[in-house]
Parts: C-alpha cells; sequence; structure tokens
C-alpha cells in the first residue's frame, strides 16, 4: 500500500489520537490517589504472591500466608517487575491495573473511532474511563483490570479478522493479535480468557447464520494457541503443585463458583439471575441513563439497519452478561469485561444524537430526559453536601447508613470547606449548567459536555479525594511498622484470628499464624502476638491474663482496635 493512500493515513492518525488517549486515561487515573494507603482492598490480601514471586518461586507463588495462587500468575509478575523499578509501594502494585485500564480505554477508541467514527470514538473512551465501577477496579491490585484488557483486545481483534472485509494478509495479523490477547488472558484468570472472546464470536455467528465460519483455519489457530499458553503455565504449575493442584484449580476455581450449593458448588457469592442488572446500571452512572436512548436508537427499523460493528457490540455484551448471570457465584467484579461494549453503546449514542438522530424526537427526549436527571441531581448533592457540612449533627445523626457510608460523611465534615471539596462544587455546577443550558437550547454538544465534566470531576473527588482520605483514617500502616520496630530483631510476630491484608502488606517482617492463645507453658509460642481486641476479649481471661498490651491501633473502621500484645513470663 502507497505511503500516501488515505487509508493508511487515516489508520495512522488513529492510532496516534488512541495514543493521546492512553496518555490522558493513565494521567487521569494517577491522579486518584495510587499512593493512598491499602485497608481492605482484596489485592491486598493476594500481595504475598507478589514476595513469593520475588523470592524465586515464579511459576506456583503463594499467598503469605496463605494456599497457592488461584489464577494464573501473570499480574503477580508484572507487579514484581514494579516493585524492583519503584519499590514495594502501593503505586508497584496498582500500577498494573491502572495501565490495563487506561489501554483499555484506548482499545475501544481505536476500534469504536474505526468501525463507527471518530466521535463515537471519543465518546467510548471517555464513558468507559468515567464510570464508577471501572474506575473502581483500576484502583484496585489485581487481575480483574488486566482481564478485561485482554478480553477487549481479543474481541476486536477477532471482529476485525472474521467481521470487517481486510485483506487477507491483514486478516492474519489479526488472528495473531487476537491468539497473543486470548493467551494473555488465559494467564490473567485462567480458562475464563479464552471462554469470554470464544462466547461472543459463537453469539454473533450464529445470529448471523454463519456458523460454518467457527471453522475458519485462522479463529481455530487463534483460540488453538491461546489454549496452549494458558496450559504451559498449567502443566508446569501441576509438576510443582500436584493433585491439589488440580483440585484447587479445577473444583474450588471453576466448578465450585459456577455449580449451585445443591450440585456440590460453593455458597460463597450466591445471587440471583438478576443480580448484575442493577449493579450494571448503578455502576455505569452517569452513562447508564443514556442507555434507554440508545435503545430506541438502535432499534430496527425498515429505514435503518443497525451497524455490523454495534450489532457486534450487542453480542459482545448479551454474551458475558448472560454467561456471568448463569454463574452461581457472582462476586461483583466479574462483570467487568462487559463494560467496553456499554460505552461502545454510550459513543455512537453520543454520535448519533449529534447526527443522524438529532431530529427523532424520542431519542432526543429520552437523551434531554437523562441529561436533565444527571444535572438536577448532582446539584441536590451539592447542596445536600453543604448542609451536611454547615448542620453536621441533626443532618448524620438523623440518618440511618451503612458504616462506610457513614464514615464518608464524618469525613467530609471534618474536612470541611477545602480546596478540594470547592474544585468538586464549583466544576459540578459549571457541568450542571452547561448540561442544563444545552437542553434549553437544544444543543446536546453543550449537554454532553456538560455530563462529561460531572462524570470527571465525581470520579476525581470520589477515588482521587475521598477514598484515600478515608484509608487514611483506616489503615494499619503505621501500627503494623511500629510492631515490627518494637518487636525484637531475634523475635517472630505472630497472628491470630481473621486476618487483616494490610498488615501482612506494611509488615517487613513475616506474620505467623497463631491457632490459639494461652498462658500455660504447653500453649506458649510466639511470645509477640498481634490480635484484635474483641477477639483477646473473647478468650478466657485464664488463657490471656499473662499478655500485656505492648502497642494499640485504633483505626476508624467497623472492626475495632488491634493490638500488640506481650506474654509477660
Amino acid at each position: 500500500m502507497a505511503a500516501g493512500d488515505p487509508k493508511s493515513c487515516e489508520r495512522q492518525g488513529l492510532l496516534i489520537q488512541g495514543a493521546g488517549v492512553f496518555l490522558i486515561a493513565t494521567g487521569f487515573l494517577l491522579t486518584l490517589g495510587p499512593w493512598a494507603p491499602f485497608t481492605k482492598e482484596l489485592g491486598t490480601c493476594e500481595s504475598g504472591a507478589v514476595r513469593d514471586v520475588l523470592g524465586g518461586n515464579v511459576i506456583l507463588p503463594r499467598f503469605l500466608p496463605g494456599p497457592i495462587v488461584h489464577v494464573p500468575p501473570l499480574y503477580w509478575w508484572i507487579a514484581a517487575l514494579c516493585v524492583k523499578a519503584l519499590g514495594w509501594n502501593e503505586l508497584a502494585f496498582r500500577l498494573p491495573s491502572l495501565l490495563a485500564a487506561a489501554l483499555t480505554c484506548a482499545i475501544v477508541f481505536v476500534w469504536s473511532g474505526r468501525t463507527l467514527g471518530l466521535h463515537a470514538g471519543w465518546w467510548s473512551a471517555a464513558s468507559l474511563l468515567l464510570c464508577h465501577f471501572f474506575l473502581d477496579a483500576a484502583r484496585q491490585p489485581r487481575m480483574d483490570s488486566m482481564l478485561a484488557l485482554f478480553v477487549t483486545a481479543a474481541v476486536v481483534s477477532l471482529e476485525r479478522a472474521i467481521v470487517a472485509r481486510e485483506p487477507v494478509n491483514r486478516r492474519r495479523s489479526w488472528y495473531f493479535v487476537a491468539a497473543g490477547a486470548i493467551g494473555l488472558g488465559a494467564l490473567s484468570k485462567g480458562i475464563i480468557g479464552i471462554i469470554l472472546p470464544g462466547l461472543v464470536v459463537l453469539l454473533f455467528l450464529f445470529i448471523r447464520r454463519r456458523p460454518g465460519d467457527l471453522l475458519n483455519p485462522g479463529l481455530i489457530a487463534a483460540f488453538t494457541t491461546g489454549l496452549a499458553t494458558g496450559l504451559a503455565w498449567f502443566m508446569a504449575a501441576y509438576r510443582l503443585g500436584g493433585h491439589p493442584f488440580l483440585q484447587w484449580q479445577l473444583r474450588m476455581n471453576l466448578w465450585d463458583r459456577f455449580m449451585p450449593a445443591a450440585a456440590g458448588g460453593a455458597a460463597y457469592c450466591a445471587h440471583p439471575f438478576w443480580y448484575f442488572a442493577p449493579h450494571i446500571a448503578r455502576g455505569f452512572l452517569p452513562w447508564s441513563l443514556y442507555l434507554p436512548a440508545f435503545a430506541v436508537a438502535a432499534w430496527p427499523s425498515r429505514e435503518r439497519r443497525l451497524p455490523e460493528p454495534l450489532a457486534y457490540a450487542l453480542c459482545w455484551f448479551a454474551a458475558l452478561f448472560f454467561f456471568f448471570s448463569a454463574s452461581h457465584g457472582k462476586c461483583l467484579v466479574y462483570i467487568l469485561p462487559a463494560f467496553p461494549p456499554l460505552a461502545v453503546f454510550i459513543g455512537w449514542t453520543m454520535a448519533e444524537v449529534q447526527g443522524e438522530f438529532g431530529a427523532s424526537k424520542w431519542v432526543n427526549q429520552l437523551f434531554s430526559a437523562a441529561t436533565v436527571l444527571v444535572a438536577l441531581s448532582v446539584l441536590i448533592l451539592v447542596i445536600a453536601a453543604i448542609l451536611v457540612i454547615v448542620y453536621n449533627g441533626p443532618v448524620i445523626s438523623g440518618l440511618r447508613l451503612h458504616p462506610t457510608d457513614r464514615r464518608f460523611l464524618e469525613l467530609l465534615v471534618r474536612q470541611g470547606v477545602n480546596p478540594a471539596l470547592l474544585v468538586w462544587a464549583s466544576l459540578s455546577l459549571v457541568g450542571c449548567s452547561l448540561g442544563l443550558g444545552g437542553w434549553w437550547k437544544m444543543e446536546p454538544i453543550f449537554e454532553m459536555s456538560g455530563i462529561l465534566v460531572v462524570a470527571a470531576v465525581a470520579g476525581w473527588f470520589w477515588f482521587g479525594v475521598m477514598n484515600p482520605a478515608l484509608a487514611r483514617g483506616e489503615t494499619l500502616k503505621g501500627f503494623a511498622r511500629q510492631a515490627a520496630k518494637i518487636v525484637p530483631a531475634n523475635e517472630r510476630i505472630g497472628h491470630f484470628g481473621l486476618g487483616d491484608c494490610e498488615l501482612n502488606f506494611y509488615s517487613p517482617r513475616p506474620l505467623e499464624p497463631v491457632s490459639r492463645i494461652s498462658c500455660t507453658a504447653a500453649g506458649q509460642g510466639e511470645p509477640y502476638i498481634i490480635i484484635r481486641e474483641q477477639d483477646l476479649n473473647a478468650i478466657p481471661l485464664t488463657r490471656r491474663g499473662c499478655f500485656v498490651t505492648e502497642l494499640e491501633a485504633t483505626p476508624n473502621d467497623s472492626i475495632g482496635p488491634r493490638l500488640l500484645v506481650r506474654r509477660s513470663y
């Protein structure tokens, strides 16, 4: 193809803009407190795997203390490299997830910009980045954002290979990219990294009555290569872990999670079939309010056929949503890979409202209703925040709230009128003014711009200001390090009862699990033990009377004080 070919120049320009989207997304994510201390993040419990990787157990690391890893360790391999570069800190553990989220935004932009138009691409990337659920997952030091990245990359690459009318050599290249993404997805979270792209392609080809394409050699090779990549780790891990490894991987992490308890499955994360629907609507705010406008705009008619890439995106979302909904075990973060196609829906809707559907009565009314609802809700929220600060006593005491929500309100009151709050309130008012002004003058671009401002400043304030402030009040970071300084270097530190994951992360010395506390000679073990105060008080006095408190931590959480106790004889 000639260097001056318009299509080649268009692709190059799109890739350059995609790189810009990645940099913008990365910059925004880095403002969300990635250096904030860990508290109850699930990924903190898994951080011991990085210690084990750094210690040389690369193939089958263990959570220390704890079992072997429950999924392939790609995330912990990358986190170990980040620790080598940045040191043992919060940013090093969150960075792989942050970069994966930014790359997902860039891929969504390039694909939707190429298939649905540049405006759709920009709005798709913006709505994905600036929704609550996606930002929350991007800050978690675990593999879910990485899985979403590789599933997204595999799905869009397969669309280019089997749907788009690309030259043969280019289709082969897309199959090659898909194979790599499927393999890396398998190394991120196991077989699920292969199943999810496969379900999307399977559903699309059957709906389009093209089941014969499933026998395409390139498609078969892509999934075979991805499967071989995952099996390479699985076989190496089996050589180290043997039969217990198979039981842990196949039964506990596949069968038990998917099957109901009556069929031998586990009872944790058990939720009804419709569980993910309301959580998606809430987690995709404010953009989920525009989904009714999308549904009307995308509804098939005689005059207009649904664009093929949008039909593919519908299959993309439906396959993932129904697969996870069919599982008996439904942990909330599982549904994250279904958010990129949702963002594509919103991006396409935003672009169409400015174009072909600008004169559509129903689409415009639904679109404007969503804008007005967002703007009025944010106005009420800003006013409520000011009232909470000014009349904190009656407001907080009169509300029945979840303990975490109550702590957020108390934190807001303690902070008072500070620069961060003023930035959030003022920019929120600017966004509401733009949105309502655009609705009044029937200018969709101003409506969209207003909602974009509202979503951006809300994400920044919640995850970049409020969550880090709450974490600083709840973390046991200082307690873990002080305890290590108090205990003599030649003494071990025990830990009794339910674990606090950040204690293991921040302690410079390993904490040995203790199953029993006793003052009798037969029960003597570690002379220094970390324990929750409520657990210590529950032990009979005859077994705990010989322990004295050396250090106490009183984090602002629902669990209460943690103690470092020492046996006095």
